[in-house]
């Protein structure tokens, strides 16, 4: 099964990519346990691609 990603940011267009999992390992799950399953990989994907970065400014 392959699933398009569309990751913005404020409205614009980021990244986009075509993730799969393959059909042998959805076997017999039911609708709800593909979209989990689907759900899983998409989380995968988005903490191998972003990152944040934040620091502690000092007060004037």
């Amino acid at each position: 099964m392959r699933f398009k990603v569309a990751l913005a940011f404020d409205n614009q267009s980021v990244k986009e990519e075509i993730l799969e999992i393959k059909e042998q390992k959805l076997g017999e799950l039911s609708d709800e346990e593909i979209e989990r399953a689907i759900e899983i990989n998409i989380r995968s994907w988005l903490d191998k691609h972003l990152q944040i970065e934040w620091e502690v400014l000092e007060e004037e």
